[in-house]
């Protein structure tokens, strides 16, 4: 519910919905690597729908402003997908170690930080190309 809630408080503006989604998928991760049982599950599952929802603002917001590199930035977004795929076998390497499975999801967290970083840094970056995804725009067919 609070996730759907963030996708309409978004407005389909990618960087708000990021910024939102970002947030929640780190205090989700928290309350999910601090508490037990079916709330850490709820916790750790409303993460994973923050993702979705995500990926398709990083997406527009990554080849925004990119002009006549648009096709090799987006390949190059599309190869880092792989990238991330150094993230689980990490939170698992920090899962085995001390601090245990449980809080391992502070990586997630960490991760979910970071998203936030990337948000406000590509709205700068953006504004300051005369482009302003947060503007609603109309149009269509």
């Amino acid at each position: 519910m609070v996730a759907i809630a963030a996708f309409f408080f978004g407005q389909e503006k990618p960087v708000k919905t990021l910024l939102t989604l970002s947030i929640l998928g780190t205090i989700a991760m928290i309350i999910g690597s601090y508490t037990t049982g079916i709330v850490s599950v709820f916790a750790i599952i409303s993460g994973g729908l923050c993702c979705s929802v995500m990926w398709p603002c990083i997406f527009a917001l990554g080849v925004g402003g990119l002009g006549k590199y648009t096709s090799e930035g987006s390949a190059m977004l599309i190869m880092m997908i792989l990238g991330a795929a150094v993230i689980p076998p990490f939170q698992g390497a920090v899962g085995d170690g001390a601090i245990g499975l449980h809080k391992s999801y502070l990586v997630a967290a960490a991760c979910f930080a970071i998203l936030i970083l990337l948000a406000v840094k590509l709205r700068n970056v953006l504004n300051k190309q005369g482009l302003n995804f947060d503007e609603q725009i109309s149009g269509g067919h």
